[in-house]
């Protein structure tokens, strides 16, 4: 079985542990992947945090082959994540050959756990939820850090050659929600 985790877990933990500094526009206009047909467009008011290597990752997109999950995008709300109002959205690609001799649910689960990190709690059973046709795989996590709780909700889908995850992190559930919502922006020109 292919891992997708190590590499993974090192990123997110960098991500959810930092306390960088907020660089870039405070709103977010429509990302478009064009290598996979998908337009998205994030909730008002984010900063996109995406290094150069992102940006270039979304263009060559579909023909990724790595053992390791990319990531795509990195917005953030502005605020450091000792704040209540603090939230984030990553987007992730990994080849969905990696995972080859599993059903699409199966290496959906597996992407969203490995994003997820071994330190977070699982939430209730998995769910399905459609977006333009996409159906995505939905798992909900949570992690204690006193005196706040981080929420993650996570949406995979196979679009093309890829697993494609949509992350959504925050310390309240309502910021979840709201993150959530952008998803009804989801565009796939590849159906």
């Amino acid at each position: 079985m292919a891992r997708i985790v190590l590499p993974l877990i090192s990123v997110l933990t960098i991500y959810l542990y930092s306390q960088s500094s907020v660089a870039g526009d405070a709103s977010v206009p429509s990302v478009v992947f064009a290598d996979l047909g998908i337009r998205y467009t994030p909730p008002a008011g984010m900063v996109d945090k995406s290094t150069p290597a992102a940006e270039q990752a979304r263009e060559r997109a579909n023909s990724y082959n790595a053992r390791a999950a990319e990531l795509l995008l990195d917005l953030s709300s502005g605020a450091t994540d000792d704040k209540p109002e603090w939230h984030q959205i990553w987007i992730f690609h990994f080849p969905r050959a990696q995972l080859s001799g599993m059903s699409d649910w199966m290496a959906e689960a597996k992407m969203n756990n490995s994003l997820a990190g071994p330190n977070a709690t699982g939430i209730g059973q998995p769910r399905n939820a459609t977006f333009d046709g996409h159906s995505f795989l939905v798992s909900e996590f949570e992690r204690e850090e006193s005196p706040l709780t981080k929420h993650a909700k996570i949406f995979t889908t196979v679009c093309k050659t890829q697993l494609v995850s949509f992350v959504f992190v925050s310390n309240s559930v309502e910021q979840i929600s709201g993150m959530e919502d952008s998803l009804k922006s989801l565009s796939f020109s590849g159906k």
